[in-house]
């Protein structure tokens, strides 16, 4: 088998070298304008599935009409957000307010692993635990957590206009189609490519919502059970550590059982901690998700903690949220024409692509 190194080929490849390179200096060096409007799309979609709800409420036999439900639904969304901000805005100025109690504890801590290492030093090395305490820069860690917040926080006019302008936007998206697309096939091509994007979004974080939530309830009562203090917060985090492939359900399990330590100074709160909470987290990302998931989202493993790292690095903790919905969109999307249909396989987990069914 030759490889065609034409000139017409290798000019095509420089081009789509160019476009990439174009496309990931534009995603870094635009970072900051772009966040709000990728925001806006995940609370543009959050009142959609709001108003999914509402369009079920009748009076007197009748659906409300579509503003009425527009209205609610963005009321409803707004709300929620409003909520959510307010428990882990109560919660962080309850852990300073009792920062000096919990340092006490961690000194307490630390010094019982001294006295143990000293009791015990025939057998373990001799570590300066104190100084490997000292070294961790906890201001940097906070003050970048509160600067990531203070951005949000910022953008969030900002946020609420992009939304407004995606509402009134809607409304004549399939106008635009219809006046874009003249020929009655491309139309529906492209009507048919939106429908699958949609259908594998919606599907993806309906179910991580979903088990999401259910790791997250469950893991309320566990530490409830344990007596960690802030088991709302720590629910939450777990919550939305969960949309994280891979390294977010370790992260929210490592979070509320070092935070163990530093309330009841000692090792032993940690370990149980983690382990049941870990423990949960396995049982419902191996069994629960996977029925609910299906065989909606195939996709490499590799490709996910490859898209996961890209992102996380360009992007923070929303790009590593938004890699595997960016994932199965550009599979689904190069799918969809014979030039890039290899790298969708490529892609995918078993090389199947769900267009196969139709073509067959």
């Amino acid at each position: 088998m030759k490889t065609d190194f034409t000139r017409d080929n290798l000019r095509n490849a420089s081009y789509w070298v160019i476009i990439i390179a174009g496309v990931f200096f534009g995603l870094i060096y635009f970072r900051a304008f772009l966040e709000p409007i990728v925001l806006a799309l995940v609370v543009w979609y959050l009142i959609r599935t709001a108003r999914k709800y509402v369009g079920k409420i009748k009076i007197r036999g009748k659906a409300l009409p579509g503003i009425i439900q527009r209205i609610l639904a963005f009321i409803l969304t707004l709300s929620l957000l409003y909520g959510l901000y307010q428990i882990v805005s109560v919660n962080v100025k309850l852990i300073t307010a009792n920062a000096d109690s919990y340092d006490d504890n961690l000194q307490v801590f630390i010094d019982q692993i001294k006295d143990f290492t000293e009791s015990n030093s025939d057998y373990i090395p001799e570590v300066n635990v104190q100084e490997t305490i000292d070294k961790i820069d906890y201001q940097s860690v906070i003050s970048s957590v509160f600067n990531s917040v203070s951005v949000v926080l910022g953008n969030f006019a900002l946020v609420i206009v992009y939304v407004i302008f995606f509402l009134i936007e809607e409304n004549y998206f399939g106008q635009k189609l219809d006046n874009l697309f003249k020929k009655e096939a491309n139309r529906q091509n492209v009507m048919g490519i939106l429908g699958r994007v949609v259908k594998a979004v919606n599907k993806y974080f309906t179910v991580k919502t979903q088990v999401s939530l259910i790791t997250a309830v469950v893991c309320y009562f566990i530490l409830l059970a344990y007596g960690v203090d802030f088991p709302v917060l720590w629910a939450f985090i777990i919550f939305i550590l969960n949309y994280i492939p891979y390294i977010g359900s370790l992260v929210a399990s490592l979070l509320p059982a070092i935070f163990a330590i530093f309330q009841f100074a000692s090792f032993w709160p940690f370990l149980w901690v983690f382990l049941t909470v870990e423990v949960v987290q396995i049982f419902v990302g191996n069994y629960v998700e996977p029925k609910l998931m299906g065989r909606t989202l195939n996709l490499s493993p590799l490709v996910v903690i490859i898209a996961l790292s890209f992102w996380g690095s360009i992007w923070g903790i929303l790009g590593m949220i938004l890699s595997v919905p960016i994932i199965s969109v550009a599979v689904i999307i190069c799918a969809q024409f014979p030039s890039t249909r290899a790298i969708a396989i490529m892609m995918t987990e078993n090389g199947y692509i769900e267009e196969d069914d139709h073509k067959e």
